[in-house]
Formats: C-alpha cells, structure tokens, sequence
C-alpha cells in the first residue's frame, strides 16, 4: 500500500507534472502505431477532455459556492437561534380551576376552561373585560387580573374580593 501512495505522490505531484508531455507523447505513438484512431481523433478527444475538464472546474467551483452559502445559512440560522429569547415552556402545567386535571392551554386554563373563560361564562375568575360575577352583581377589578382566581368573602353590603389571595379594589359596574 505504501508504494501506490508514494506512486500517487509522485504521479499527482510536480513530477507527474514533468513526465506528462513525454506520457502524451508515448501514448500518441502508440495510438498511431497501432492505427487506433487518426490524429484528428486524438485531437477532437484532447479538445473533448480539456471542455470536460474546464466544465468540472466550473462545476467545483459553483459547488463550493453553494457549500459556503448554505454554511453562512446556517451560522446565521444559528446565531438567530441563539439571539431569540426562549419561550417560557410550562412542563406538564395542569388547568388551574380547583379539581380539573387537563392540560394547559393558556391562562392558566385546559381548553375547554379557557373557552368558558373567554366567554365569560367562567365563575371565580377575573373575566378578559376585567369584571368578576357575584350572582347578579359584576364587580370591575382591571383587565390586568384577567383569569385570576377571585375569592368573594364577607357580608352583602361589604364584600371583599381577592385576587391571587391580595386584596383589590374593585367597584360595582
């Protein structure tokens, strides 16, 4: 094995340089001698070979230019990545309304609490308007409460709510 390296070296380095005039040269006469092909043959197949050589080249060439575009891509595609602030991911989160045991949607809420949220047919939460119902009474709390919980205490004419287990202010509407 050592010796077809050191042969390839040799034949792909400067010497194969050197001795591949006297090769062409050889392999002509041989051609020649033997009445293979005419030298118009042999030039149109020179001719043939250099185009094919100088396509390749061309090919390589473009080939590189793509391989260095597509890893500029995807450096860039990286570096985005990387930049972007990542998403708050809420591991097997459950739905917040007391004795349900579906999977989070959003606010806090499975889907089909989120829908009943949404149309403001949930109780005990702070609606999207930012009101809370006490039977027929609506209490305004601020949209910033939006579906949070809300604890409804004390006697008729002095209730007290509580959102998230804080007192609010909230007012009649």
């Amino acid at each position: 094995m050592a010796l077809r390296e050191a042969f390839s070296h040799v034949v792909t380095g400067s010497a194969g340089r050197l001795l591949e005039g006297r090769f062409r040269t050889l392999v002509s006469d041989v051609v020649r001698d033997q009445d293979l092909a005419s030298a118009a043959e042999v030039d149109a197949l020179r001719r043939r070979l250099a185009d094919l050589d100088q396509r390749t080249a061309t090919l390589e060439d473009r080939l590189a230019a793509q391989e260095r575009r597509a890893e500029e891509e995807a450096l860039g595609r990286a570096e985005a990545r990387a930049r972007a602030p990542e998403r708050e991911v809420v591991p097997e989160a459950t739905c917040q309304v007391p004795g349900c045991t579906g999977a989070y949607r959003s606010k806090g809420f499975c889907s089909p609490h989120y829908q009943r949220w949404r149309r403001g047919t949930l109780n005990g939460f702070v609606r999207p308007d930012g009101t809370v119902a006490d039977g027929s009474r609506r209490w305004k709390v601020g949209v910033a409460l939006a579906g949070a919980p809300v604890e409804i205490d004390g006697p008729e004419d002095a209730r007290m709510l509580r959102a998230r287990g804080e007192p609010v202010t909230a007012r009649l509407v």
